[in-house]
């Protein structure tokens, strides 16, 4: 039977040089982040075991985790148990950890994983195509609301979601940890041109409804979109724009409904992540 115990960098005592190569990929981390030299590499990182725990999940995805020596058997074990058993585990202490990293690593364990598989995905894709509800970003460049808004589309059942090339990268370390790793399970897709994509979907999709997000008093207010439903109600898209620029004309004019939340006329705005939540509550209501 082969061994299923997981690789523990060339053997199994920690990595005590800061200068150990095996470290490269894990070396300054925040300010490859910062730069945006990490996904120009085609790399992402994840931190914390249950992030961790949803990359191992994916084949092929993690090229090694990084793991304290207060961490290493549980990290070990995530690893065995996953379906990415071969994944290499290094070891080192906290100190080590935190002066490659550059910042303090207190959950002690880190991941590097490979972007392809999960970037290469398109408008086109099955998963688009055939989703009963899906949510579209454009502009949203919070990592933390787009983190969010990954968390509540799992939360609502969301079969994809659209990313305008100007949103905030899923992938990004925080926004990953943000959404609680759904940003790996759920589909996203690029779009260079938001509102070609959607006027595209609806052209494949005649029935597809596109609900714009729009603070305007003109808006329909949502809790009375479609209250009165067919038996089959037809697929949906949120759209959702930054807060502070909103929705794109473009993106407007491509969308079919405009739709707002009934606020205090004191507050111009709810935060981006919340709104689309409170938004995607009330259409998967409608979708049973």
């Amino acid at each position: 039977m082969a061994d299923s115990t997981p690789q523990i960098g060339s053997g199994e005592t920690p990595i005590l040089d800061f200068n150990d190569p095996r470290l490269a990929d894990y070396r300054f981390l925040r300010d490859r982040d910062l730069s945006g030299v990490r996904r120009s590499e085609g790399l992402f990182v994840g931190e914390t075991l249950p992030i961790l725990t949803q990359m191992l999940a994916i084949p092929g995805i993690t090229r090694s985790v990084l793991a304290s020596e207060r961490m290493s058997e549980r990290a070990a074990q995530v690893i065995t148990q996953s379906a990415s058993p071969d994944v290499p585990l290094l070891i080192a202490s906290d100190a080590i950890i935190e002066q490659t990293a550059g910042f303090d690593v207190h959950r002690g364990a880190l991941a590097i994983g490979l972007r392809a598989p999960l970037d290469r995905r398109t408008p086109s894709d099955c998963a688009f195509q055939s989703a009963n509800l899906m949510i579209a970003l454009d502009g949203v460049i919070n990592m933390d609301n787009v983190g969010a808004i990954f968390r509540g589309a799992a939360a609502f059942g969301v079969g994809g979601v659209l990313l305008s090339k100007d949103s905030h990268d899923p992938l990004y370390r925080k926004a990953l940890r943000v959404s609680m790793g759904y940003a790996l399970t759920i589909p996203y897709a690029w779009c260079d041109n938001l509102a070609s994509t959607i006027y595209e979907m609806r052209n494949h999709r005649p029935q597809l409804q596109v609900l714009a997000a729009d603070c305007s008093r003109s808006a329909q207010n949502i809790a009375n979109f479609d209250a009165h439903a067919q038996t089959e109600t037809p697929p949906r898209m949120l759209v959702v724009g930054s807060e502070f620029e909103g929705i794109c004309a473009e993106v407007l004019a491509a969308s079919t409904h405009r739709v707002r939340i009934p606020i205090a006329p004191s507050v111009d705005s709810l935060n981006a992540a919340v709104a689309a939540s409170i938004c995607l509550h009330r259409l998967a209501n409608q979708l049973g």
